[in-house]
C-alpha cells in the first residue's frame, strides 16, 4: 500500500469518526431537550388536576406487653377440680389412642399386663395419681419401663408423647401437682 493510500485512508476514518460524534452528540442533545420539556400534562376533571397516588400498605406495629410469655385460655371460667380431672383424662386417653396402634407399644403395654397380672395397666394408669401405689405393688413395673427405655423407637415415641404440652399439664392435674389456675378473659 502507497503512502498516499494509507493518508486517504486515514481521511475517510477521520471523517467516519467525525460524523459519528456529531451524530450522537445531536441525539444527546435531543435527550436533553425531551428531558427538560415540561412533565406529561396531568389528567383533569373538570379542570381541575387529578393526582393518582398509589396507596401506600399500612406498616404493623409491634409492642411487646411483657417479658413473660403467657398463657391466656379463653373460656366460661375455671373449671371445678373434678371437671379438671375429668378434662385430663380425656386429653391423656386421646393423645394416647394416636399411639394405641403402634407396635412398640402394643409390646409394651402386653408386658405391662404379664408383668402385673392387671389387664387394666396402659400408660393411662400410669400417668394418674396410682403410679406410686403400682411401683410400690409391682416393683417388676420398674424393669419393664427400663428395659423399653432402651429401645431408641420406643424412646422416640416416649419423648413425643412426653413433648406434647397438653399431656405434662393433663398428667401434672391427674398426679395432683400443683397446676397454676388457668385465667378466663
Amino acid at each position: 500500500m502507497s503512502k498516499t493510500s494509507r493518508f486517504f485512508l486515514w481521511v475517510i476514518i477521520v471523517g467516519l469518526a467525525f460524523i459519528a460524534g456529531v451524530r450522537l452528540y445531536r441525539v444527546y442533545e435531543q435527550r436533553a431537550a425531551e428531558q427538560a420539556q415540561e412533565p406529561a400534562p396531568t389528567m383533569t376533571f373538570n379542570n381541575v388536576p387529578i393526582q393518582r397516588v398509589a396507596p401506600q400498605a399500612e406498616e404493623g406495629v409491634y409492642k411487646r406487653w411483657s417479658d413473660e410469655p403467657k398463657e391466656i385460655y379463653l373460656d366460661d371460667g375455671s373449671l371445678s377440680a373434678q371437671q379438671q380431672t375429668q378434662q385430663a383424662q380425656a386429653t391423656v386417653k386421646s393423645i394416647l389412642n394416636d399411639y394405641r396402634q403402634e407396635p412398640k407399644m402394643q409390646a409394651f403395654v402386653a408386658d405391662l399386663r404379664k408383668a402385673t397380672g392387671r389387664e387394666d395397666i396402659d400408660l393411662a394408669v400410669l400417668s394418674t395419681e396410682q403410679l406410686g401405689s403400682l411401683l410400690q405393688q409391682y416393683p417388676q413395673l420398674q424393669q419393664v419401663v427400663a428395659q423399653y427405655a432402651k429401645d431408641p423407637q420406643f424412646a422416640q415415641m416416649l419423648q413425643e408423647i412426653f413433648s406434647n404440652p397438653q399431656f405434662v399439664s393433663s398428667v401434672q392435674v391427674l398426679q395432683g401437682t400443683n397446676v397454676p389456675a388457668q385465667q378466663g378473659n
